[in-house]
């Protein structure tokens, strides 16, 4: 049976793992990373091209004049936004890809995107969560408490995900290969959509 490439939407609560997932999906199944554009400055353990594209705002503002973008926000001061590029170039070659969003993100992909596969990533508990956040130490107490809080929310979401994965301490390799098994199955799934931007034409690989 011919497979054809997908769009994994991936979200969950702040400090549940979610780059740490996709860092080892990616070494696994070379599953391209659809990396979000940001006008903001890059903070001191970020790379540009990896973690995002760092634009100025003037340039940021040019590409979305220019229509470059799937979905862009201004938060706060700062632009935010995926490129079409990221989207449809690798579809196009037969490669799946995968996002990472929040809770707002996957609401926004449910409207922007068809044949999308949505996955909530979640650790063990709240309690977990918390001692996550607190290790990073990244964040200082107030920031921590709003996170969890947060979580509300994301939880609020869960009954609109394809799947749920719990990215447990210590199992992160039982995850990804939990979502490998995802898109596996997903990939010959005859009733899903060939993924593609909401009134644009399907996306394809090529023959």
């Amino acid at each position: 049976m011919k497979t054809r490439p997908l769009v994994i939407v991936l979200h969950g609560p702040s400090g549940v793992g979610k780059d740490s997932v996709i860092d080892l999906l990616r070494e696994r199944t070379g599953i391209h990373r659809a990396t979000s554009s940001t006008s903001r400055r890059p903070r001191e353990n970020e790379r540009d091209g990896n973690h995002y594209h760092f634009l100025s705002a003037i340039e940021f503002e040019r590409k979305i004049n220019a229509g470059a973008f799937a979905e862009w926000a201004k938060v706060y001061s700062d632009y935010k936004g995926l490129e079409r590029a990221e989207l449809e170039g690798p579809l196009a070659r037969g490669e799946d890809v995968i996002i990472r969003t929040d809770v707002q993100g996957a609401q926004t992909w449910r409207k922007r995107l068809e044949g999308a596969i949505f996955v909530f990533l979640m650790a063990e508990d709240r309690e977990a969560l918390r001692a996550r956040l607190i290790g990073r130490g990244s964040e200082d107490s107030v920031s921590i408490e709003r996170r969890i809080a947060e979580l509300e929310a994301e939880l609020d979401d869960i009954e609109n995900n394809d799947y749920i994965v719990y990215n447990r301490h210590g199992e992160l390799a039982e995850a990804v290969r939990e979502i490998e098994g995802i898109i596996e199955r997903e990939r010959r799934n005859p009733s899903r959509p060939a993924a593609r931007l909401i009134g644009q034409a399907a996306i394809q690989p090529p023959l």
